[in-house]
């Protein structure tokens, strides 16, 4: 039990240590921008650590880059991320409001029609 609880707090700073860069660089960004609201400033924050996690472990993968290189870009990425975070939530605020009138037409769409013949 002794040797689980060690893996899993390994684990977990493992998985933090992951988001360190990403979370320096969108908090630089963020100390750029005046006059914004701190619940506005936390979520930038967060769009810009998950979206740079995912991007670096995409780069990660595709690419055998020194893991320095990989968190400095991870480090722009995620200032990046950051000042785009506020079109991107607009846009899957959006995609959220449309996806069920869509969805109601597709399905509407399969359904057989009741024409008279």
């Amino acid at each position: 039990m002794d040797k689980f609880a060690h893996e899993v707090i390994d684990t977990i700073l493992a998985f933090l240590m992951s988001l360190l860069p990403s979370a320096l660089g969108a908090t630089v960004s963020m100390m750029v921008d005046d006059g914004i609201t701190w619940s506005k400033m936390l979520a930038r924050l967060w769009v810009g650590v998950v979206m740079c996690y995912f991007m670096s472990r995409a780069l990660e993968a595709l690419f055998t880059l020194h893991p320095f290189v990989i968190q400095a870009i991870s480090f722009l990425i995620g200032m990046v991320a950051y000042k785009s975070a506020p079109g991107f939530i607009a846009g899957c605020a959006t995609a959220a409001g449309e996806a069920p009138g869509l969805l109601r037409d597709r399905l509407l769409a399969l359904l057989p029609s009741k024409e008279k013949k």
